[in-house]
């Protein structure tokens, strides 16, 4: 378990702090991962999320 205070997520979304992400695949011809991570950040070694393409969903289905 996490016991790290974290800020709480606004309600609305024009509240919701600018994120700059940006993208990479495994294989742009065919890719089967997709990682997401801030361009900017020092720590970008340490922090990014990589999604498998088996288990990811478009975001229109989740909604």
């Amino acid at each position: 378990m996490n016991s790290e205070k974290r800020t709480p997520v606004p309600d609305d979304a024009d509240d919701a702090p600018d994120v700059e992400l940006e993208w990479l695949y495994d294989d742009r011809a065919d890719p089967s991962e997709l990682t997401i991570f801030s361009p900017g950040e020092r720590t970008l070694a340490t922090e990014w999320i990589t999604v498998d393409r088996s288990v990811a969903r478009s975001l229109d289905s989740v909604r």
